[in-house]
């Protein structure tokens, strides 16, 4: 029987009973080990203790994860890279945001859910297209065929087609598409019928345009409420009749929905690169996305949280440089692609309310030959510490050259990437001209710019334009964007162009200064005082 055999039964039987209680205490402690090593393990792609590059979960907590090392946004602001490859082929896990689907689930709970809202679905989420449009019955048919047959579901992209105006015609058409089953619904804004029957009087081009800013302004502001406030969606996707769209627009749009819930310094998703000109623009990265402080517009995204920030201050006319402002847009930025997934269809949008001026530069804006399947890639790059890093590191990395370097279209050599400062409005015009960008500035700002960092490719060879305030060797990206604007290039820059305008051979040829009583003279004689009135203040430079 052996040694256990000399221990009272009493005894024995008491052991024992400890034994097996240990046992089973010290299984049960194994079961919950494997259980977290096992949760742990299927939570993070390797076996650091943070996420890697490839790692799945870093757009998937409610609690963004900032990923510590430098993740590789080679194809959106440097040279190619294996890299960028692998994460390309990452695909990203729905989740991020999950804050919706709480709140949805806390409605429920309480029974006083709003049965007209859609249900919040990570998954599967809803994200209303609203189409605006006017005058234009040619125009809006051929855009509404588009989304109609791009649209991957009807039923997580619905259509709210919204008409400003009393053009019958238009109406007609919309009415073709409404179909309820098919989740396209038609919305006719009423009060701007008075407002346009009111003024149909102003009858000088100025007028007329400031009137068309107007109404687009006031239809805008209309449309939204009414979707965001009545129908309750929660993210809109808003398009113009003018456009033509990508066949991969949906796609671009589903995978950066998560960016706006999962960094607040991203208010904005657009389709649209305002200086997406084909020989500025590398074709051949199509899936390279940015960041930029200038709203861009034309095909882009917000969500309701915004537009309750936005509608109570909505800004009568010009609401698109509105957005631009630096105390509305309050450091925050939109995501770009690098080619643009809208495009001006010019055959059936007319002049438009720029009255042409801007024609034949977004004629040279095309969509891409072929599509990307964005639900593939990891966008985590575009979130503002990644971002900031690797474009910090871009600019150290980048040789510098001239304004003149650049005005000659000649780099040193294609396999490397440069830097050029400017320091003023009129030099940043030089850039802008030689290559192909477009020269406004807006609110202090060139468009495209992130922290005044303007990116193009000239020839093979990807440039950055940076403002002189930026000093790529201190930590610039811990200041706030704004810093790097100054609002008064907004006036210097009209100076230029009116300079360009009226201070040239066969014009005015004294000094060019608006309050240079010669020129005002000049103006008179040609009875043209309320056109120089109309430029506004400018600041000679």
């Amino acid at each position: 029987m052996g040694i256990i055999s000399l221990v009272p039964t009493r005894i024995r039987r008491r052991f024992c009973g400890s034994v097996t209680r240990r046992r089973l205490l010290t299984f049960g402690f194994l079961v919950v080990f494997i259980f977290i090593l096992f949760h742990e393990s299927s939570i993070f792609a390797s076996s650091d203790d943070k996420p890697q590059i490839n790692d799945r979960r870093i757009l998937e907590s409610d609690n963004m994860v900032v990923v510590p090392q430098i993740v590789d946004m080679s194809g959106a602001i440097g040279q190619g890279s294996e890299e960028h490859k692998a994460v390309k082929h990452s695909k990203q896990i729905a989740g991020l945001g999950s804050d919706n689907v709480k709140k949805e689930g806390a409605a429920l709970a309480n029974g006083k859910r709003d049965e007209r809202k859609p249900m919040v679905n990570e998954e599967s989420p809803v994200t209303v297209v609203l189409v605006i449009c006017a005058a234009r019955p040619a125009a809006i048919r051929n855009h509404l065929e588009q989304i109609i047959k791009l649209r991957p579901s009807a039923e997580r992209f619905p259509i709210v087609v919204s008409q400003d105006g009393n053009i019958g015609t238009v109406t007609s058409v919309i009415k073709e598409f409404v179909n309820e089953s098919a989740h396209i619904s038609f919305i006719h804004s009423s009060l701007p019928l008075l407002q346009h029957a009111i003024r149909t009087d102003e009858n000088s081009a100025t007028a007329k345009a400031a009137k068309n800013y107007f109404f687009i302004a006031q239809h805008y502001k209309w449309a939204l409420d009414k979707i965001f406030f009545e129908m309750s969606y929660d993210t809109a996707i808003i398009t113009e009749d003018d456009l033509d769209v990508a066949e991969d627009f949906f796609s671009y749009f589903s995978a950066t929905r998560r960016l706006l819930r999962a960094d607040p310094t991203i208010w904005c998703i657009s389709a649209w690169n305002d200086n997406g000109g084909s020989n500025i623009t590398d074709r051949s990265r199509s899936d390279s996305l940015y960041r930029t402080d200038f709203f861009p517009g034309l095909g882009w995204m917000l969500t309701a949280d915004l537009w309750k920030e936005l509608s109570p201050k909505w800004p009568s006319t010009y609401w698109d440089d509105w957005l631009r402002r630096q105390d509305i847009r309050n450091n925050r930025a939109c995501i770009r692609p690098e080619v643009s997934r809208t495009a001006h269809n010019n055959k059936v949008a007319g002049k438009g309310t720029s009255g042409g001026l801007y024609k034949k530069y977004l004629a040279s804006i095309h969509l891409p030959e072929s599509p990307i399947d964005f639900s593939l890639l990891n966008l985590s790059y575009l979130m503002k510490d990644n971002y900031d890093r690797v474009l910090k590191k871009r600019l150290n990395e980048a040789k510098e050259i001239t304004v003149e370097s650049v005005e000659n279209l000649s780099v040193p050599s294609a396999e490397n990437s440069y830097l050029v400062v400017y320091r003023t409005p009129r030099e940043y015009r030089r850039i802008a001209k030689a290559v192909g960008l477009m020269i406004d500035i807006r609110s202090g700002m060139p468009r495209t710019a992130y922290y005044g960092v303007v990116t193009f490719m000239l020839g093979a060879s990807r440039v950055y334009a940076i403002p002189a305030s930026l000093n790529v060797n201190k930590n610039f990206t811990s200041r706030p964007t704004s810093d790097f604007y100054i609002e008064d290039w907004d006036k210097m820059t009209r100076y230029l162009d009116f300079q360009e305008t009226y201070c040239k051979p066969g014009k005015f040829a004294g000094v060019c200064d608006p309050k240079n009583p010669e020129l005002v003279e000049w103006f008179r004689k040609k009875r043209l005082t309320k056109r120089l009135q109309s430029w506004g203040e400018m600041i000679v430079n």
